[in-house]
């Protein structure tokens, strides 16, 4: 279950996340992907840091880590940019996803900060929307450059998948 975090309705914490919601409107409700159909999303959401990453290796720094970016964000402008065209299809184990890769401001900032504040590297996360999954609402967490590499392929989808994200 997400929570609403940093004295507003922004910016979201659940399952180990915090994200930063964001608006579809007009995607085809399902797709045909590798010959099986994947279904749209309930919610969209860019998923800006995995603090469970964090945590796993780590003494509990959940309260810490959200008390930070909250304050970071007080005076940094977090926000959605723009998707950058590049859409990929990701499995693990059983689940498959379609993602839009998209810009977040500040994001690096923010990691640079966090990393400098625990004393530890915090690369930021490969923003992306996930848009389609095959089993419903089950994503797939892509939060390196490595997974992201590992776990999914590029791939290119309809014109009216791109006009949804108001890409040409």
């Amino acid at each position: 279950m997400e929570n609403n975090i940093c004295n507003g309705n922004k910016f979201t914490y659940g399952g180990g996340y915090i994200g930063l919601p964001v608006e579809i409107n007009g995607l085809p409700e399902t797709i045909l992907i590798e010959g099986k159909t994947m279904y749209r999303k309930s919610s969209f959401h860019v998923s800006l840091l995995c603090i469970k990453d964090i945590t796993e290796k780590y003494d509990d720094l959940k309260e810490k880590i959200v008390d930070f970016f909250c304050s970071f964000v007080s005076k940094n402008e977090v926000s959605f940019i723009k998707y950058t065209g590049e859409f990929r299809f990701a499995t693990r184990k059983e689940r498959e996803t379609v993602v839009a890769l998209c810009e977040i401001s500040n994001l690096r900032k923010f990691s640079e900060a966090l990393g400098h504040e625990l004393g530890i590297e915090i690369p930021p996360q490969p923003t992306h929307v996930t848009l389609y999954t095959l089993q419903p609402d089950a994503g797939i967490g892509l939060n390196s450059t490595k997974a992201l590499d590992e776990m999914s392929v590029p791939i290119q989808v309809s014109g009216d998948i791109r006009l949804s994200l108001g890409l040409s």
